[in-house]
Parts: structure tokens; sequence; C-alpha cells
């Protein structure tokens, strides 16, 4: 059964959430505590990156636009959800419907039923509703696999990569927890995405030991 538009997060939702997340880390970061600031730095960039991915549709120099006009703002001041989501989309192209689409039993098994391994469950807790489950399909010895989501009450699958990092999905998640326990399985999935793009990048490097001032920077 496929269910309407109403009783679904639209694509505009998921941004409303991933720009909240990100403005959260900004507000929540303590300027006093090293560690924590680093930790909330890199939330709030994944957050911006993955904002950024959705948005973009694949195109990654736009994504990159989106996610640093986002963290240019948050670092601006600004806290306002909508304002910061209509600026940093002002790059985006325009909305297609190539979203992830739920999928009824048959179809996930049709499609996705080959996929070999077992799964590891992330939980079954997500989405507004709290009780959707989040699983990486792998044979044991892979880093790579399946990543998907379970809704019971429509019994039906979102997939959301077939061929996604462990580190990635173990990442991501324990940024939800810190962040977002019951996230929506669209978001989670945009910031899997991020930990993908942030992985191949160089890591973040701390400030000197001596040094006295510490800002979020863009």
């Amino acid at each position: 059964m496929v269910a309407q538009p109403a009783e679904r997060h639209t694509d505009h939702h998921l941004r409303e959430q991933l720009v909240a997340l990100a403005r959260n880390a900004q507000v929540n970061v303590d300027l006093d505590d090293p560690a924590d600031y680093w930790y909330r730095l890199g939330q709030r960039n994944a957050y911006a990156q993955a904002l950024g991915l959705s948005a973009a549709r694949g195109v990654d120099q736009v994504a990159f636009e989106i996610a640093d006009r986002l963290t240019d703002a948050l670092s601006n001041g600004e806290h306002d959800v909508n304002f910061l989501l209509s600026r940093a989309i002002e790059a985006a192209p325009a909305a297609t419907n190539d979203s992830p689409q739920w999928l009824g039993p048959h179809a996930f098994r049709a499609q996705y039923g080959h996929v070999p391994g077992v799964d590891r469950d992330y939980g079954m807790r997500w989405g507004e509703t709290g009780n959707q489950r989040i699983s990486w399909r792998a044979p044991l010895d892979a880093s790579r696999g399946l990543l998907y989501a379970y809704d019971p009450l429509w019994n039906e699958y979102q997939v959301l990569g077939t061929d996604v990092p462990r580190q990635a999905v173990d990442a991501a998640f324990k940024q939800s927890l810190d962040s977002d326990i019951h996230m929506d399985v669209g978001a989670f999935g945009e910031v899997v995405r991020s930990q993908v793009i942030l992985g191949r990048m160089s890591p973040i490097q701390p400030l000197a030991a001596n040094e006295p001032t510490r800002v979020i920077e863009p």
C-alpha cells in the first residue's frame, strides 16, 4: 500500500529537520570544552552536508555550496530554521520526484532479496512515530552493504543505499543518539551519505593547545 503525500514526510520536512539539527549543534556547543567544540563542529558540518546532498540531487559542487551557505549563516548568528533553509537552498536545482520510495514486501524482495548477508539492526525507534527500523545487510566479513528502513505500520521498506560503508552508518547512528533518537529515516540516510563524503576529506585539525579563543567556523 502506497501512502498518500500527507502521510509521509516530504523533502521539505526532511530538509527542515536537517537544518534544525545543524542549528542545534551550533547552539549547544561548549566553547570551554575543546572536545565538545570539535565534536559539535563535526556534527553541524555533517548535517549541513546532508542538507546539501538532499537538495542538490547528486550535484556535488552544488551540495557543497548549499552546506557552505548554511554554515556561514549559522556562524553569523542566524537561528531561524525557515530563513536558514531558504538561504541555503538558493543554489539547489528544481525539485524532482527521485526521492527514495517506500516499497511493499514483494517489491523489496524482488529487487533486493538477492543481496547476501545478515542484518545488523540499528534500533526500531526511528521516524515521527518512533517505530521504524533501520538495518544494514552485508556478509559478516564485508565493510559495505545494503542500508534500508522498515515501517511495521505500513509493512513497507525504503532503501537508503545499496553500497554503504558500515563505518558511515555507525558514525551516523552515534550522531543521531546525541541529537535526535527518532530521526526521520530519510534524514538518517542523508547523514550517512554526508559521513561517506566527510570520510574522504582530510580530518579537521584542532586548534593549538595555547590558542585562547575558539569560535564556530564556517
